[in-house]
């Protein structure tokens, strides 16, 4: 049987550990002594144990928060020298001394690229999830299939090889540019627009927000050719008014500005002296006040 210690249980540590289990993977948890996942860890029926001390595992994905992958890596490796690390994401192999300081080790990139409970989801209905690896820091090259066969079997049914670095920043690039900035407040704005208005907050929700999801379905299932193809004159006519007022010459620039801020290390930088807890908590009091959040708890149970 494959075995395999996880080392976290967030929300993306959770979909790993139970994709794989359910693929015939011995998963283990390692959690800190006092973690706070260990009565969930119990309740999923996974054995978890102290990733600080010494364990027979070889193989640990490191699927805590970006911040504490160079302290976990210490940790493991002091107690195991033979250990492999997985990530998600390249973002501590790229600008910490992950690489430099355990460079007796095997550390591979193997990112999905999909949320936690979409990761979840296609693999309980047998769906289709993409994903990048990179084996650039794999010493042992007669491991590429068993870490291959590792990401089949998490549910990556599309995986291609990227550099570190290039899943690292294209990660950071998209979530600045548009994953988690565009989508959430360009909706967020247009649906206030509307209001102001006079539209109702049922109407604007249901264009403004929910909308954004069967938008997006169709743009990944059929693609972008037929997507314009397929939508109906006034929505044809209305793409091109709305890309000429928004997407001029200076959004190109801003786009350009928010690369070259991660590709300097500026944005690294930033992150030093961000108190990530108390940015956390603005934000949400943030969306707590927006009528959208209230339109959205009243409807979910309908829609969802």
């Amino acid at each position: 049987m494959k075995q395999i210690a996880i080392i976290g249980f967030g929300n993306q540590a959770k979909a790993w550990a139970l994709n794989l289990r359910d693929s015939g993977w011995k998963v283990s948890i390692g959690l800190r002594p006092n973690s706070a996942s260990i009565e969930l860890c119990t309740k999923l029926d996974f054995n978890h144990f102290n990733f600080q001390e010494s364990s027979n595992h070889t193989t640990f994905a490191v699927l805590t928060p970006d911040d504490t992958h160079a302290e976990v890596v210490a940790s493991v490796s002091k107690v195991n020298s033979k250990a492999d690390f997985i990530y998600a994401h390249g973002f501590a192999l790229v600008y910490a001394d992950v690489l430099t300081n355990h460079s007796n080790h095997n550390h591979i990139l193997l990112a999905p690229k999909a949320i936690a409970s979409e990761l979840r989801y296609q693999y309980e209905i047998k769906g289709k999830n993409g994903g990048v690896y990179s084996f650039e820091a794999l010493k042992d090259e007669s491991k590429k299939d068993f870490y291959l066969s590792l990401g089949n079997e998490l549910g990556l049914t599309s995986l291609h090889p990227a550099t570190i670095e290039d899943e690292t920043k294209a990660d950071l690039f998209s979530e600045q540019s548009l994953l988690c900035s565009s989508l959430p407040y360009a909706a967020l704005y247009s649906y206030n627009q509307l209001r102001e208005k006079g539209i109702s907050k049922e109407v604007a929700y249901f264009e403004c927000w929910y909308e954004v999801k069967l938008i997006a379905d169709t743009l990944i299932k059929i693609g972008p050719e037929k997507f314009f193809d397929l939508i109906s004159p006034n929505a044809l006519i209305g793409s091109e008014v709305g890309k000429s007022i928004l997407f001029d010459d200076q959004y190109k620039k801003k786009l350009h500005d928010i690369y070259e801020n991660i590709d300097s290390g500026a944005f690294t930088k930033q992150l030093e002296n961000v108190d990530i807890e108390s940015m956390r908590s603005d934000i949400i009091k943030f969306w707590q006040n927006e009528e959208l959040t209230e339109v959205h708890n009243q409807l979910k149970n309908e829609l969802f």
